[in-house]
């Protein structure tokens, strides 16, 4: 007799991975993430949690001492390993059990991918783990609390500025969260304000009626009837790929008013 067994999440599917096409927007902020990253990378030995197919790894290992790629998607990993050769090495792990010895980074990166892992607390205790004395993280994700937020299939649970200032406090870092990309600028592709409004109308009377499409393919479909052409995300990222988006300090409090939050937190020295 034949059993359904409950599939593991097709993460390859939500992925800014090579070829997935992105807006102007999109590409900025891929690529302002790993120039911020490698900002605080440079000397240092870097380990990228969920890094798929590690499109940002080539720009962090020019001035890194060392890069370690890891993420839980077979597929992705494959895929990073069969462009970077021996490069940079990729570990298939979960972020709740990380499988390294403590104090083996000076630096951790996750970006977009914290709200896949089911207990983000383990993972909280596993970062400040396996970073060494002065060490950093810097998460950033999505913000759930902009008005027309929308939840990616698979995720379980997306962390609030405060929650994550809350919960990375509870570590012993000091932390510092950043805003980026404001819900009201018009500088994102679409030309105009009128524009953005009118997208963001749009997206949240999709959510509401459950018609997000689930992958980036099928929402690629839709933005190219907003901003026309895109642009395809390459192997690795290029110096020009796009442009460094600036950050604004964000106090304690609600956060309405940025779609992208950077969470810096910094382990003390005698830690």
């Amino acid at each position: 007799m034949r059993t359904n067994r409950p599939r593991s999440p097709r993460f390859e599917d939500l992925t800014e991975t090579t070829g997935i096409p992105l807006s102007e927007e999109g590409a900025g902020m891929m690529f302002t993430r790993y120039r911020v990253a490698s900002g605080l990378g440079a000397g240092a030995r870097v380990l990228e949690l969920g890094c798929g197919a590690g499109q940002g790894l080539g720009l962090m290992a020019r001035t890194a001492r060392s890069v370690v790629g890891g993420d839980y998607s077979k597929a992705l990993l494959a895929s990073g390993r069969a462009h970077y050769g021996s490069r940079v090495p990729f570990v298939q792990l979960t972020a709740e059990a990380l499988p390294f010895r403590a104090g083996a980074f000076d630096l951790v990166l996750f970006f977009e991918a914290s709200y896949y892992v089911p207990n983000m607390d383990l993972a909280f205790r596993e970062l400040a783990r396996v970073l060494a004395p002065e060490g950093t993280v810097l998460l950033v994700n999505a913000n759930p609390e902009r008005p027309d937020f929308i939840r990616s299939p698979h995720s379980v649970h997306y962390h609030t500025a405060d929650e994550l200032r809350t919960a990375l406090s509870g570590q012993g870092f000091a932390v510092t969260i950043e805003g980026a990309f404001p819900v009201d600028d018009a500088d994102h592709g679409s030309g105009s304000a009128l524009v953005g409004a009118v997208l963001r109308l749009v997206r949240s009377g999709l959510e509401a009626l459950g018609l997000v499409p689930r992958t980036l393919r099928g929402r690629a479909r839709f933005k190219r009837l907003v901003y026309g052409r895109l642009r395809e995300v390459p192997p690795e990222l290029r110096e020009d790929f796009g442009r460094v988006h600036p950050r604004a300090a964000i106090p304690p409090g609600p956060v309405p008013g940025y779609k992208v939050l950077y969470v810096t937190a910094r382990k003390p020295a005698g830690a």
